[in-house]
């Protein structure tokens, strides 16, 4: 069967496109922020440490019950050697009854000896409220390590978000040097043609080769730092990617006030804290009862020892009754620590107040610089187009040229400039407002 090259042509370009199309870099698409917060929220040394630690709390929870409500059961076997010397003409005797004559501890002490191999059973009664303060205090510890983890995240996305900002600023500025940089090599076949008809000076095309080479270099430092900047927000993401690609731009706005602000429940937390601490402290002066109890054989002599198999159980009250004023004194301590807390908190209020009064001045005022650059960039747009017209014509020095070129290559860096200023102020004003 014969195919004709029509019929092939169409399914082979189309293959070729889909074949293009997937093979072009991802850095065509470019990465977003949330591709870098998500890998340092999933690998973050700190973060992996702290639900770690959650875990640990989880268990202590069951710790606390197995010490304090589970019977302790345990095996014992003991063997006394304690023998008399010179008993009733023995150099070396094993007895519960010695001549008064023999030497060797004394015998109420030691019955001459003791063989024993014994089950043990302790059990603490009447501290169900114990058992309910220390549980209260590991759940508390546990609400501060979590509380921790969300400022570690918070701490994080600030950190990244920042460092986004910076690599991103490097390669917007890498952008419009290249486009500058591309305007001067636009002009230089001009201003070479315009040379040759004796219209302008070979100094003037040597002043147009020197901007080209300024321009050029500033792009190589920038990719240098750029560099460097990616590489730190690698390291912050924990990316292990060495491959540098284009960022998307930032979307930051601006967070409405929370009804509760963190900062308050930590505060919170850090009181509760103080309070499960001196409930536990406190716990000791409740009366407590234990009961023991024990079976096995327990014996003085050898020869007795089948006879000497039995069992024992015993209750122990206890009741503090004075200690030297060791609770008034921790309860002072405790108001001195909440105090403190209290002042914090309220210093910190304060702070925080003004810091996002101080940051939204800024915000306003750089959105404010930001329209007027705007415009000036956009009457020096006209500029250069005029100007680009003249020195087509030659009736334009290059020296002019090139003042309205860096001009507006200042103005375009001072736009970017604000707006990335722009971008960590807002991020800095989400990071309070939380």
């Amino acid at each position: 069967m014969k195919y004709s090259m029509k019929a092939v042509t169409i399914p082979a370009i189309l293959l070729m496109g889909i074949i293009m199309f997937m093979a072009q870099p991802a850095m065509s698409q470019g990465l977003d922020l949330n591709y870098f917060i998500d890998n340092a929220l999933k690998n973050d040394a700190a973060i992996m440490q702290n639900v770690n630690q959650q875990q640990f709390y989880g268990l202590q929870a069951q710790l606390i019950n197995a010490q304090n409500k589970a019977p302790q059961v345990n095996f014992t076997s003991d063997y006394l050697f304690s023998p008399y010397f010179g008993n009733n003409g023995k150099a070396i005797a094993i007895t519960a009854n010695p001549s008064s004559r023999a030497y060797g501890y004394d015998v109420g002490q030691t019955n001459g000896g003791m063989y024993a191999t014994q089950l043990n059973v302790t059990l603490q009664l009447l501290n169900k409220r114990t058992i309910g303060t220390l549980q209260e205090q590991n759940k508390n510890e546990a609400a501060l390590n979590s509380n921790s983890k969300l400022q570690l995240e918070h701490d994080l996305r600030k950190s990244i978000t920042d460092q986004y900002i910076q690599v991103y600023q490097l390669q917007q500025q890498e952008e419009y040097l290249v486009r500058i940089v591309d305007e001067v090599k636009g002009r230089k076949a001009t201003v070479e043609a315009l040379v040759k008809k004796g219209l302008l000076q070979q100094s003037d095309y040597l002043l147009l080769e020197i901007e080209q080479n300024t321009r050029e270099n500033e792009l190589s430092q920038a990719k240098i730092t750029e560099v460097d900047a990616y590489g730190a927000l690698k390291n912050l993401a924990i990316i292990s990617d060495t491959s540098i690609m284009k960022l998307s731009a930032p979307l930051i706005a601006i967070n409405t006030a929370p009804q509760n602000y963190f900062y308050k429940e930590k505060f919170r937390l850090d009181s509760l804290s103080i309070i499960a601490q001196q409930n536990v402290f406190n716990a000791k002066y409740r009366p407590t009862l234990d009961f023991s109890g024990s079976g096995g054989m327990l014996a003085s002599e050898f020869n007795s020892i089948p006879h000497n198999v039995g069992m024992q159980a015993a209750l122990h009250l206890a009741i503090p009754i004075f200690d030297g004023h060791q609770r008034k004194i921790n309860d002072s301590q405790v108001k001195i620590s909440q105090q403190s807390i209290t002042y914090a908190r309220d210093n910190f209020t304060v702070q925080q107040r003004n810091y996002l009064q101080s940051i939204m001045r800024q915000i306003n005022l750089l959105n404010q610089s930001i329209i007027q650059i705007q415009q000036l960039i956009a009457k020096q747009d006209l500029l250069l187009k005029l100007d680009r017209e003249k020195l087509q014509g030659g009736q334009l020095s290059i020296i002019e040229y090139v003042k309205s070129l860096q001009d507006y290559a200042a103005a375009k860096q001072n736009l970017n400039g604000a707006k990335v200023q722009l971008l960590l102020l807002t991020n800095q004003y989400n990071y309070y407002n939380w």
